[in-house]
């Protein structure tokens, strides 16, 4: 539904979920119950408990696999790029909210495809967003603070996860003010738009750039003295001129950006804000699996949920074709030889022509099963098993997200908001790649 009056009159926030992801897996530490069909599910649950309209645009840096594949499909737009690493992904999707003009007040969750929700994780950030507008980033993830003795200069990062300051009790959640984060974070268009160029240039600083890109918002230096070289990589360069002019183009950008960060005026230093404890977790063994939650039994109740949504897939009702009539059967059939010679003719010409007739549906999916096919496309309509971008999938009520079915339409807005189909014809064509046809699963499995 579009969006209602928001606070003072105004026009409603939309809470946009900018979802990146890639098909392949790396060398992590990972727990048991780790998957990213996980990951992508605990979202989708976390996004039912959103009281406002919320939008996703999944995208995917590469092939993804079908299961996913056909989730996203049907939970928002599925935007598939070639980026070819963290870095430029990130880089990419920064860019999203301006190209397509979203409104300033809008909160966008950038995240990454690794990551478990708890339940009620999103909601409590719309309602601290909502609650502090003087606040600019929120996270659902991070222990650490900045100690009492914190210089500008000498910042001093803990990573105890207590509440040092800035500790607001906003619907039952305590918030307190955090040193860092990673790259899954949340902040509102408006910001994003003013920070787009810091944020889009931090990441060339090397190492862990997520750090530097929190202590730089905020204005603190992010480098010391020892560290402006930078690690040692792990792959060395091969000549020793390689590793000096790695070292001082490393030296030229931090120290840059240690001056950006004391440079900045006192309304662009930014407040992060972290729930504690907190209400997502990286799911990596050691330290990045954050105290305060049972993990596992989190994810168990992930599953649960998954599979009540798998386990009664609507069926699309099909009606007998006006060419092709449901033939009668009779109450009690006759043998075949006692049967007239005309009415026997006539049933096997009748069951030859319905026989030589298979279901558009039927070979449809087979098609697709196949693997080099997509859905054929309805008549006036995308192709079955697309969705159309900018789908609303939150309200003002929580709504469950269908994990099976193809999802088809009669034209590329129909069913939308006039929100949803004005946001999706405004958007500029530039860095934005249209959705593609996914294949849809009926059941998919539980990881």
């Amino acid at each position: 539904m579009p969006p209602g009056p928001g606070p003072g009159g105004g026009v409603e926030m939309i809470l946009r979920i900018l979802y990146r992801s890639v098909g392949s897996e790396n060398a992590k530490n990972r727990p048991a119950f780790y998957s990213k069909r996980l990951a992508l599910a605990s979202l989708l649950r976390a996004v039912e408990k959103v009281e406002i309209p919320t939008r996703i645009v999944f995208v995917n840096d590469g092939p993804m696999p079908a299961d996913r594949l056909s989730m996203m499909a049907e939970a928002g737009e599925v935007v598939p790029v070639t980026c070819g690493s963290n870095r430029a992904s990130y880089r990419h999707v920064l860019r999203m909210p301006r190209l397509r003009r979203w409104a300033a007040d809008d909160l966008v969750w950038l995240a990454e495809d690794d990551y478990l929700y708890t339940e009620n994780s999103l909601s409590a950030l719309v309602s601290a967003a909502t609650a502090r507008p003087d606040v600019e980033y929120f996270t659902l993830y991070g222990t650490s603070r900045l100690a009492a003795t914190s210089t500008r200069r000498r910042p001093q990062v803990t990573d105890d996860g207590s509440i040092h300051e800035h500790a607001p009790m906003i619907e039952g959640v305590t918030w307190a003010r955090t040193a860092t984060t990673t790259s899954t974070f949340g902040l509102r268009v408006g910001t994003l738009v003013e920070d787009e160029l810091l944020l889009r240039s931090i990441p060339f600083v090397g190492g862990a750039f997520d750090r530097a890109t929190c202590l730089t918002l905020q204005g603190f230096q992010p480098f010391r003295l020892p560290e402006l070289g930078g690690e040692p990589p792990l792959v060395a360069p091969s000549t020793a001129a390689a590793r000096i002019a790695r070292r001082a183009a490393l030296t030229g950008l931090r120290a840059t950006l240690n001056a950006v960060a004391l440079a900045r005026p006192e309304r662009r230093r930014r407040t992060l804000l972290v729930p504690a404890p907190s209400l997502a977790t990286h799911m990596e063994l050691g330290a990045a699996l954050v105290p305060g939650h049972d993990w596992p039994v989190e994810a168990d109740g992930v599953r649960a949920w998954l599979e009540s949504r798998s386990a009664n897939p609507v069926e699309p009702t099909t009606e007998p074709s006006p060419a092709q009539p449901t033939q009668a059967q009779p109450t009690q059939p006759q043998p075949a030889h006692a049967q007239p010679a005309q009415a026997r003719a006539a049933h096997t010409r009748a069951t030859s022509s319905v026989g030589a007739r298979p279901s558009t549906a039927a070979a449809s999916e087979r098609a697709t099963a196949a693997g080099g096919l997509a859905p054929t496309a309805t008549a006036g309509g995308p192709a079955a098993g697309t969705t159309a971008p900018g789908v609303l999938v939150s309200g003002t009520a929580p709504r469950s997200v269908p994990m099976g079915g193809a999802a088809t339409s009669a034209s590329p807005t129909a069913g939308l908001s006039p929100l949803a189909a004005a946001d999706q014809s405004s958007a500029p064509g530039a860095g934005v790649t249209s959705p593609t046809a996914a294949p849809v699963l009926r059941r998919p499995s539980v990881a």
